[in-house]
Parts: structure tokens; sequence; C-alpha cells
């Protein structure tokens, strides 16, 4: 029996056995998952929908106008947190292409004020913590030191501020 029958006819029978089991097993779990599928398609609805009313990304849709919403948005910034204009002024600021590989594409604006610490500190304050999120990056200050006269306080010169401004579009980046 083990050598005539046994490997010649019942050990095929078995696997095909065995395989046939496997396959009902996997139709069963097909079958469960095409029932999930309403549900599913439902579920990634809300997620798409939740994802395009999410403010995290920057409402613009090229890199030009999302640049010049960031410069905006920083005028309007240091408009609500500087008192007096001659303390605190924009020198200026201009667009900037990182480049680099980024799951999302960045859009980057430098900066440059002359500005008190204190609105400076309320004004990136701001940037950072407001929706969209935008994130300061590359923050240098610098003290101005020239010749001044005894009689000038020194201590009421501005700073010298060069940063970078950036956000994302909720476009693919590169």
């Amino acid at each position: 029996y083990l050598v005539g029958v046994h490997w010649w006819f019942v050990a095929p029978h078995m696997q095909y056995s065995s395989e046939m089991q496997d396959l009902r097993e996997q139709q069963l779990r097909f079958r469960h998952t095409i029932e999930e599928k309403p549900a599913i398609e439902q579920r990634l609805a809300e997620v798409r929908a939740y994802e395009r009313s999410d403010q995290a990304f920057l409402s613009e849709t090229d890199a030009n106008a999302a640049s010049a919403a960031l410069i905006q948005r920083l005028r309007q910034s240091m408009s609500e947190h500087v008192e007096n204009e001659a303390r605190c002024q924009n020198v200026s600021t201009q667009s900037f292409n990182a480049g680099g590989e980024e799951t999302y594409q960045r859009v980057t604006v430098q900066a440059r004020l002359k500005c008190d610490l204190e609105p400076l500190a309320a004004i990136l304050y701001d940037l950072e913590n407001g929706k969209p999120y935008l994130f300061v990056d590359q923050l240098m200050i610098y003290k101005q030191q020239s010749y001044r006269p005894r009689n000038v306080n020194v201590a009421n010169t501005p700073l010298d501020v060069r940063f970078n401004l950036s956000g994302y579009l909720r476009q693919p980046g590169a």
C-alpha cells in the first residue's frame, strides 16, 4: 500500500484537498473585503473631504500665488503687532526656490526686517502658530554695530533680522 497506492493516488488527493481548503479560505476573505467596500469607500470620502477642508496647507494652487500670500501674511502680521513703523520695517522679501526633495511642494520666502525685539517676537509667534502652518527657519539676528556719539542710546537701534518663511502646497513635491 505505501509503495504502490499511497504515494501515487492518496498523497496527490490530500495535497489537492489542502489547496482547495486554502482557496476556500482566500475566497471567504475576499468576500468579506467585497462586503466592506461601501464602508471603505465612505470612509475614504470622509478622509478626502477632511483633507480638502484642512487648513494646514496653503490654499493657493501654484507657487507664485503662494509666495505672494506668504508675503501678504508677513505684512499683515507686522501691521497687527507694530505700533511705530519706524521701529519695525520690512526691508525686503523675495521668493526662494529651495528645490529639495519633499513629499509636498514647499514654498519659501526670504524676508529681511529691521525691527525691535518685542514686535519681532510677536510677529514670529503669530506666523508660526496660525493656520495654514508656516515655518520660520534659518533665522539670523544681527545687532547693528556702528559709531554713535556718547549721548545717543545704542539700545534703541533696531535689529537686522533675516529668515525664511515657508509653507506647503497641497500638491505633491518633486
